[in-house]
């Protein structure tokens, strides 16, 4: 299949999306007109508050996937390096996948008293032991062989990760990246929500739904899926070519 017919098809997707939302609407009682949202899509875009709440939930999601990824880094190397290491960190990574995001975000909340820092690192929690995992497995794949030949020639650190490593663990950190942003915008909404905001994305959302503002809590939806897809389709992937174009 093509570059343009897989585009095709998946615009033909997102269009299906319209009749299923009449239905949906014309059966349920909480469902807004797509027609009804489509008018008030100018006014809600073209609000300054919209994209500061839009703006401080992103810096959020930013910063602790950031975080994240460098802890999981960190984490997947010492993992690989050291076997006393590995077998500490294991179970630490293995209690953060299987900590809900919930409760994660609940306890960080907790602990710094609904304050930014708390935001940013139940995001960082929740994605470091997606990236740690990833991560890892790349790193195990390597050729020890080349490992021992680089040892062996003195290559420097940066020639070791951009001649050897890169190679191998670049499909690992896109496939982990990509897990860890979807769990990012999930677990953020979650952390304002129940932190009770005052900005942000989940605290617009919650304030819409708390009101039955239904217009609203859609207009919220559709920026949120806009969003992202965005990151997912628009940055992400087109990286992941980019870095694989020699293929």
């Amino acid at each position: 299949m093509t570059s343009l017919q897989k585009q095709v098809w998946a615009y033909l997707a997102l269009l299906l999306l319209i009749p299923a939302w009449f239905l949906a609407h014309q059966n349920t009682t909480f469902i807004e007109s797509p027609v009804t949202v489509a008018k008030e899509l100018p006014h809600f875009l073209s609000d300054p508050a919209t994209w500061t709440n839009i703006g401080i939930t992103l810096a959020r999601v930013v910063l602790g996937l950031l975080l994240g990824v460098v802890a999981g880094f960190v984490a997947a190397f010492a993992m690989t390096r050291s076997r006393l290491l590995g077998d500490v960190l294991s179970y630490y990574v293995t209690a953060a996948l299987r900590t809900p995001s919930a409760i994660a975000a609940i306890l960080a909340l907790a602990i710094f008293k609904g304050s930014e820092a708390g935001y940013v690192l139940v995001v960082a929690f929740i994605t470091f032991p997606y990236m740690a995992v990833g991560l890892r497995d790349g790193l195990a794949s390597a050729d020890r062989e080349l490992d021992e030949m680089a040892q062996v020639y003195h290559l420097g650190l940066i020639a070791q990760i951009r001649h050897i490593w890169a190679p191998y663990v670049a499909p690992y950190i896109f496939a982990a990246l990509r897990n860890a942003h979807a769990l990012a915008w999930k677990v953020i909404v979650v952390a304002e929500i129940f932190g009770a905001a005052k900005t942000g994305f989940g605290a617009q959302f919650e304030h819409a739904w708390g009101y039955m503002l239904m217009t609203e809590v859609h207009l919220w939806l559709l920026v949120f899926m806009a969003i992202v897809l965005f990151a997912e389709y628009g940055l992400i992937r087109t990286a992941e070519k980019y870095v694989f174009r020699w293929r």
